[in-house]
């Protein structure tokens, strides 16, 4: 899974790649790193405003909190909330978190995403090897999310959140995360439209072989993680 990723780059390229304008002009601030676990305000644009980005919370809260009563800041909740910074591809259409939710289509944008390297898979505590990875070109991507308006039941107060999808990772990224051999759903240009649309197959995404990525050391100024 992947949980940090970087977004280097102004407001104006961004807007260039996802073909939409920002709702909120100036609020960006360019990050080498955004921490997932941190559910920091992000940038997205949704299938149902496909015009504009605006920005959702990293970390999808399911439905079946508010049913339970359990608030945002309930411990359970947080729990749940980080099991869900990913989606597995082949599980939308069946688990809880995410089955009701599987229309609701968004892009999630990013120039970079980082992942680990085990020295050894079957040591929890070896030496782990920090890769950014990302386009041959170093340009702006987008990929595959679905987002949620979370109510909380304790206060009213509504969360805009997202998750993004991820699937069985592609040559180079088998070889980067060779502990798990996982990639996020990341998307062609030619792709957005379609993963837009509600009523395409999400597992016409799962496939990834033919996206062209590049990996790098990590700078020792972007470690964080270990």
């Amino acid at each position: 899974m992947c949980y940090h990723t970087a977004l280097t780059v102004e407001e104006n390229d961004i807007a260039r790649a996802m073909n939409a304008e920002f709702l909120e002009k100036d609020r960006f601030t360019p990050k080498k790193e955004f921490n997932g676990f941190e559910n920091p305000d992000y940038p997205i644009v949704r299938w149902d405003e496909r015009n504009i980005i605006q920005y959702f919370e990293w970390g999808l809260l399911a439905d079946y909190l508010s049913f339970r009563g359990l608030g945002k800041n309930d411990k359970e909740a947080k729990k749940a909330r980080n099991n869900c910074l990913n989606a597995k591809i082949e599980e939308l259409q069946d688990k809880v978190s995410f089955k009701a939710k599987i229309g609701n289509r968004c892009l999630v944008p990013m120039n970079g995403m980082y992942e680990w390297q085990w020295a050894d898979v079957n040591n929890p505590k070896c030496k782990k090897t920090k890769y950014l990875v990302s386009k041959p070109d170093n340009s702006v991507f987008c990929c595959a999310g679905l987002f949620n308006e979370w109510i909380d039941p304790l206060t009213g107060f509504t969360t805009y959140c997202y998750t993004i999808c991820t699937a069985e990772g592609n040559e180079l990224m088998k070889e980067i995360k060779n502990e798990g051999q996982r990639m996020l759903v990341v998307l062609d240009p030619s792709e957005y439209e379609h993963w837009l649309n509600p009523k395409t197959p999400v597992m016409e995404f799962a496939d990834r072989s033919q996206i062209e990525l590049k990996a790098v050391l990590a700078e020792p100024m972007q470690l964080g993680l270990f």
